[in-house]
């Protein structure tokens, strides 16, 4: 198993749980293709080991989702992520991520889950922390704000994820897209048992 986590402050967690609510947790592991294991290692090295990914709920069945330059016109979209930088908050982080991706401005509804995955690389196993929430739209205009990183945003069904990207993301043999598989069929799952 992975090293304990220690980029996340337990108290900054407690204050999300307090305003949030208490997410389910839960473990998974992936095997990740060495240029996979490069960038996760990359950001390791900057001192971050976490994302926050936001749900943004665009309407009853619909959210917005992303498409980075690396995966352009693959089909594959998902949630948007990103992680605070040394001394930012991660709800700050998440506010400004969401905006960085979407050109969204938003508000956080709930604390949905609180994921740890062993990023399974050759020579290593990398300990990873998502942090994923519910939240809606309140302000902005879609469209990426940081265009060197997000190629395309826009809105998708609950339908599509579920269906076709999640299974465009599962065939791709990518560690990190199963990983977002199982990210996002936990989510929708939780969801559903919050009735929310």
């Amino acid at each position: 198993m992975a090293r304990t986590l220690n980029d996340i402050n337990d108290e900054e967690i407690q204050s999300l749980i307090k305003k949030f609510g208490e997410p389910v947790r839960l473990q998974s592991a992936a095997d990740f293709q060495e240029f996979e294991c490069h960038l996760v290692r990359q950001t390791r090295n900057k001192g971050r080991l976490h994302d926050v990914t936001c749900f943004i709920r665009h309407a009853e069945d619909e959210f917005v989702v992303i498409q980075k330059h690396n995966y352009a016109g693959s089909g594959i979209y998902r949630a948007p992520s990103g992680g605070a930088a040394f001394g930012e908050s991660l709800e700050v982080a998440a506010h400004r991520e969401m905006h960085e991706e979407t050109g969204l401005e938003i508000r956080i509804l709930k604390f949905v889950l609180d994921m740890s995955l062993d990023v399974v690389c050759a020579d290593e196993t990398i300990p990873w922390r998502s942090l994923v929430f519910l939240a809606e739209p309140v302000g902005g205009t879609m469209q990426p704000i940081d265009t060197r990183e997000i190629f395309d945003v826009k809105v998708m069904t609950r339908q599509e994820l579920l269906g076709d990207v999640d299974k465009l993301m599962v065939e791709s043999g990518w560690g990190g897209f199963a990983y977002r598989s199982f990210l996002t069929r936990e989510f929708f799952k939780r969801l559903d048992e919050s009735n929310i």
